[in-house]
């Protein structure tokens, strides 16, 4: 998957937070991607997408991820992200079952918490933000992933 399918695979996301009526700000979505990402590269020894997870102040965050959505603030997110062409898609689950049960699991643990909740799970001792942050990484590496104990 690309980089540019980073922001597809935030639809997955906001459409399980439009469906069940719970609201998705920037922040929440940044790390509701991260621990998708990190369960499914766990789950399958395979990333999910190619962008790496940048380290900043609040937690892990895609690059591309924070440029599509940052005009919301910290306001809940009320549409999907667009392709050039202006269509909004989202990562077939039907075709991969295994992110769909990712998706599935990491939303019904994780769905009724707010974003700065999830920024201090993320920087708790083990994970892989707190791993690369104290190793003066700018970017999240496949190995802290797969070994976040969060």
């Amino acid at each position: 998957m690309s980089t540019a399918l980073s922001t597809v695979l935030c639809n997955n996301i906001l459409m399980r937070g439009f469906n069940d009526d719970i609201p998705i700000t920037p922040m929440k979505l940044q790390k509701l991607m991260y621990f998708t990402c990190r369960d499914y590269l766990k789950k399958t020894g395979r990333q999910l997408i190619s962008e790496p997870f940048e380290v900043w102040k609040y937690g892990p965050v895609l690059s591309s991820v924070y440029g599509e959505f940052s005009s919301f603030g910290s306001n809940p997110i009320d549409a999907y992200a667009k392709d050039a062409k202006g269509n909004s898609v989202a990562v077939s689950e039907k075709d991969n079952p295994t992110l769909k049960e990712v998706a599935d699991l990491v939303w019904k643990r994780f769905k009724h918490y707010d974003g700065v909740a999830l920024s201090k799970m993320t920087h708790r001792d083990g994970s892989g933000w707190h791993r690369a942050y104290n190793a003066g990484s700018p970017h999240i590496a496949k190995e802290d992933m797969l070994n976040d104990s969060i």
